[in-house]
């Protein structure tokens, strides 16, 4: 059933393409999708100063985020707006992603349209796409219609060549699709005092001594998710204090801070994890990470995990709580930042970098 739901949609985008064939680019015009707020808002702001129309298909709870940029229309990204996302995208020149948007399938990108994949995080050590142990490769139909959405790509943003090879991997994706500008969503961590901003974001949530911050990953249909008990935590570890952030697909689950994840990075003294890319984002920051991977052995059936995870030296890794407490208690200066190959693109003239190659595409 939800295979003829996903034909059907797809249906009526084509039949909607045939509407706005004749519609002509706007060079002017910029179509952003926006699932992750930390990866999009930054070209969103950048580019309305530079006096582009921007177009944001978003969630309508994020509406509020863009309501203050003059010029930035906000489209619903539900369904019962598919008229208004397509009539958008038909005059776009660029079109940014960052996300897997099943309407990209079926959409029809005319010539002189550029398709570009910010992604979502600051790399990947689970597997998907293609790569996804989830995506059932016998199944032809299923697998041309991934497809027929990675292939809507023209470019993909990458912070290090580690992303490159992750994108090849799980979209086909070619070396010369290779943007190697950095990360918008890393920007942000250049043009901070770190360690003033880290004092201040604890006096404001009133934390005292060190912090401790579990991001763990999502895991399909809400299994297997877990919290770290945080009265057990605080007690073996009375100098810290734990925060859990769930991630948003597992919301339900319970209690999770309010936070967003990188202020939370910012003021943490450790950060705990387990398959989840955000691993990579600490490094950046410098921040001991560790990995508490209970689930490992179910995870790479169910999903799968890559090369890059398996490097992770064993001694990172904690397969209960008890063993990530005493990890904690023999200090985490044991456990020094990987992944730093990933950042080698991201520098603090990143938007410049991205602000420029769109200036140079709306021009062709």
């Amino acid at each position: 059933m939800r295979q003829i739901i996903k034909r059907v949609y797809l249906l009526i985008i084509s039949i909607l393409n045939r509407v706005f064939k004749k519609r002509k680019l706007d060079t002017n015009h910029i179509v952003i999708f926006m699932t992750f707020k930390e990866d999009v808002m930054p070209i969103i702001k950048r580019l309305n100063a530079e006096g582009y129309e921007i177009t944001v298909i978003g969630k309508s709870m994020d509406k509020i985020s863009v309501k203050h940029l003059p010029g930035v229309r906000f489209i619903d990204n539900s369904n019962k707006h598919i008229f208004a996302q397509i009539n958008a995208l038909s005059t776009a020149k660029v079109i940014f992603i960052d996300n897997y948007y099943l309407l990209m399938g079926g959409f029809h990108k005319k010539k002189g349209q550029t398709v570009i994949q910010t992604w979502h995080a600051a790399g990947a050590l689970k597997y998907f796409g293609l790569k996804d142990h989830a995506v059932d490769l016998t199944n032809k139909k299923m697998v041309d219609q991934y497809m027929r959405v990675y292939q809507a790509t023209d470019r993909y943003l990458v912070g290090g060549k580690p992303m490159e090879i992750c994108f090849t991997n799980a979209y086909n994706a070619k070396p010369y699709q290779m943007l190697q500008l950095g990360l918008p969503r890393m920007v942000q961590y250049f043009s901070k005092d770190l360690d003033a901003q880290k004092d201040a974001l604890k006096q404001q949530y009133g934390i005292e001594g060190k912090l401790a911050v579990y991001v763990p990953t999502y895991r399909e249909h809400f299994q297997a998710n877990r919290m770290i008990d945080k009265e057990k935590f605080e007690n073996a570890l009375p100098e810290y204090t734990l925060i859990n952030k769930l991630h948003p697909s597992a919301l339900k689950l319970g209690e999770s801070s309010k936070i967003d994840t990188q202020r939370l990075f910012l003021m943490a003294d450790v950060i705990i994890t387990d398959y989840s890319s955000l691993a990579i984002e600490a490094s950046f920051l410098n921040k001991p990470v560790l990995f508490y991977v209970y689930d490992q052995a179910e995870y790479e059936v169910e999903r799968g995990l890559n090369h890059f995870y398996w490097e992770i030296p064993e001694a990172y890794k904690a397969y209960n709580e008890d063993d990530l407490l005493h990890k904690l208690q023999e200090g985490p200066e044991h456990y020094p930042p990987l992944f730093k190959e990933w950042h080698s693109f991201s520098t603090p003239d990143t938007l410049d970098k991205i602000s420029n190659y769109i200036r140079e595409l709306v021009k062709k």
